[in-house]
C-alpha cells in the first residue's frame, strides 16, 4: 500500500509539472503560425471581446538574423464569427523605455488596415532590431458589429463599437 502512495504522489507531482510548463512557455524558434513567418519569438496573443464572438491578435515579435543584422516581424489580426461587421485593426511596434518601467510606440512602425468587411483583417509589417532592446506588439481593433436589438430600425441604433486591445509579451532579440 505504501509504493502505491509514493507511486501515485510521484505520478501526481509529474502531471502537476508539465501542466505547470504548458502554462508558460519560454519564446522559441518555430515555423510560423499560419499566414505568420517563422522565427524567434512567442506566440500570438488574443483577446476575446466580451459577449460577442470577435477577437483580435498580437504577433510577434518574431526575430530572424539576416544579412548582418537583426529583423523582427510583428502584425495583428482581427475577426468576427461569419465575418459580421466593419474592421480596422492597428499595429504597433513599441520598445521598452529606462529601467523597464514603460512601453514607448515607435512612430514610424504603425500600421492600420482597414475598415473592411469580411474576415481576417490582418496588417503585417518588418523593423529592424537592435541588441539590448526589448520589443512588444500592441494590436488595437475598432469593430463596428450588429447589436440584435428589436426594433433598432426606428432609433438608428442597430450599430455598436468595440474596440478591443492584446499586447503580446516584450521580447529582445
Amino acid at each position: 500500500m505504501r509504493r502505491l502512495l509514493i507511486l501515485t504522489s510521484i505520478a501526481v507531482a509529474a502531471i502537476a509539472a508539465t501542466a505547470a510548463a504548458g502554462v508558460a512557455q519560454a519564446p522559441s524558434w518555430n515555423s510560423g503560425y499560419g499566414w505568420w513567418p517563422g522565427g524567434f519569438g512567442d506566440r500570438p496573443v488574443t483577446t476575446a471581446a466580451k459577449g460577442y464572438p470577435c477577437s483580435v491578435t498580437a504577433y510577434g515579435p518574431t526575430f530572424r538574423f539576416r544579412h548582418r543584422n537583426w529583423m523582427q516581424f510583428y502584425g495583428a489580426g482581427t475577426s468576427c464569427v461569419d465575418g459580421i461587421g466593419t474592421k480596422a485593426v492597428t499595429v504597433y511596434l513599441q520598445v521598452q523605455g529606462p529601467h523597464g518601467k514603460r512601453w514607448f510606440t515607435i512612430s514610424s512602425a504603425t500600421a492600420t488596415v482597414g475598415p473592411l468587411e469580411g474576415n481576417p483583417v490582418r496588417v503585417k509589417r518588418t523593423a529592424p532590431a537592435y541588441l539590448g532592446h526589448a520589443y512588444r506588439t500592441l494590436a488595437v481593433a475598432k469593430l463596428i458589429v450588429p447589436n440584435g436589438h428589436a426594433g433598432c430600425s426606428l432609433t438608428d441604433t442597430c450599430n455598436e463599437s468595440l474596440t478591443l486591445t492584446a499586447r503580446s509579451h516584450g521580447l529582445a532579440p
